[in-house]
C-alpha cells in the first residue's frame, strides 16, 4: 500500500510555451526565488484563492440558499482573473 502511496505522488510535469516562460523566469527573478519554487508558490496562492472562493460560496448557499447560476459564476471567475492578471502586469 505504501508503494501505492508513493506512485501517486509523484507529480506532473507542466509545459509553457515560450512567452509564459520568459514572464515566469522574469517574475522569479524579481521575487528572488528559483523558477520552479516561484512557480510552486503561484499555483498554491491561485488554488488557495479558488478554494477559499468556492467554500464561502457553499457557506453562503447554507445559510441563504441563494445560488447563482453557473454562466454568471463562470462570467465571474473570469472578470476577477482578468483583473488579477492586470495587477500583475501594472
Amino acid at each position: 500500500m505504501l508503494g501505492d502511496l508513493r506512485d501517486m505522488a509523484d507529480g506532473t510535469d507542466i509545459h509553457l510555451d515560450a512567452t509564459r516562460t520568459e514572464r515566469l523566469k522574469a517574475a522569479a527573478e524579481v521575487a528572488g526565488l528559483s523558477l520552479e519554487d516561484y512557480a510552486l508558490k503561484a499555483l498554491d496562492r491561485a488554488m488557495d484563492d479558488d478554494w477559499a472562493e468556492a467554500i464561502a460560496a457553499l457557506e453562503e448557499f447554507d445559510r441563504t440558499g441563494h445560488s447563482v447560476a453557473a454562466e454568471d459564476a463562470l462570467r465571474q471567475f473570469q472578470e476577477g482573473l482578468t483583473q488579477r492578471l492586470n495587477a500583475r502586469r501594472s
